[in-house]
């Protein structure tokens, strides 16, 4: 049987049996593609996404394009000997990727995991649990849909990334706890690199480069942090930042406890607050898309008012 996958991580990437789709090259195709994907959990209205992919065009254009892009794509998906493709539903007022149809989708994935650990306490995760987070990380290629910078799609970006975000923080106090010092590093690295003004990655990382037994690069560090959050948000560290650098630099850190009350509370915190921005984005984005189709039913019935004689 043939395996249908799609990547939106990075760069948009659909593939069946290792090669790449024909006829899903144009981008309207794949930003419809993307967009049923994304939002398959709920039929999308095709005044929605008239106005979501051609929110510059008159609606009878609008409404014509969305035609004939569905069809392209369906064509490009259509292949009678594979059952695991996704199929999508369309009627007359609806849109949307069929609830059973059975593929392999990046974000998807991604998000299973993220669902499954998102309120575990990082000192209750197993190694099994480690490697499931660390598969899920792996599956992180790029920001979502690299190189498109529509509305809907960067407000998406922005949600995965703080997804993203959360999972690389739990790898690092993860390994905090148990001595994985290098890794800890490398995924406190992929957090700054999203935001180098991540004060509280810094100081993990001052701790960790410590309990390597890198006093140098633990100063270091800190003098990373001094001039990203200089040039970032014209600031100066906190006050337990300071003194992280003090005991480093003076040689009495007392590295034989990377899993003290420190270090958890200051994870758990921010960890919690990541998690609440990303369900007020969540909200946000259902309430959106209610708020574009009740707007596009009243134009339309304000339409045939107009239009219909005295």
């Amino acid at each position: 049987m043939a395996e249908f996958r799609v990547r939106l991580f990075g760069k948009f990437d659909a593939e069946r049996n290792g090669r790449i789709i024909e006829g899903i090259q144009a981008r309207k195709v794949q930003e419809l593609f993307s967009y049923l994907l994304i939002f398959r959990n709920h039929p999308q209205p095709r005044e929605v996404l008239c106005e979501v992919l051609w929110g510059n065009q008159p609606a009878s254009k609008a409404r014509k394009y969305l035609r004939q892009t569905l069809w392209r794509l369906q064509l490009a998906l259509n292949d009678a000997a594979n059952a695991n493709k996704p199929d999508i539903v369309a009627d007359s007022d609806w849109i949307q990727i069929s609830p059973s149809a059975s593929f392999r989708l990046d974000i998807s994935e991604f998000g299973q995991v993220f669902n499954a650990f998102n309120d575990k306490d990082p000192r209750d995760l197993s190694s099994k649990d480690f490697k499931t987070i660390r598969s899920a990380i792996n599956l992180y290629r790029g920001d979502l849909l690299e190189g498109w910078y529509q509305d809907w799609c960067l407000f998406e970006r922005e949600r995965f990334q703080i997804m993203h975000l959360t999972l690389l923080d739990k790898l690092v106090q993860y390994c905090e706890m148990h001595g994985h010092y290098a890794a800890g590093l490398a995924y406190g690295t992929d957090i700054l690199r999203h935001d180098h003004a991540y004060e509280r990655t810094h100081r993990q990382m001052m701790r960790l480069y410590s309990m390597a037994g890198n006093r140098t690069q633990a100063l270091h560090q800190y003098q990373r942090c001094v001039t990203a959050l200089r040039n970032e948000l014209d600031i100066e560290p906190s006050e337990s930042t300071k003194q992280l650098y003090e005991e480093i630099r003076s040689d009495t850190f007392d590295s034989s406890l990377p899993s003290g009350k420190e270090a958890i509370h200051e994870i758990m915190e921010p960890a919690q607050t990541l998690s609440r921005i990303l369900n007020r984005l969540e909200h946000f984005s259902d309430e959106l898309n209610k708020i574009r189709f009740r707007i596009e039913k009243e134009s339309t019935a304000l339409g045939s008012t107009s239009s219909t004689p005295e």
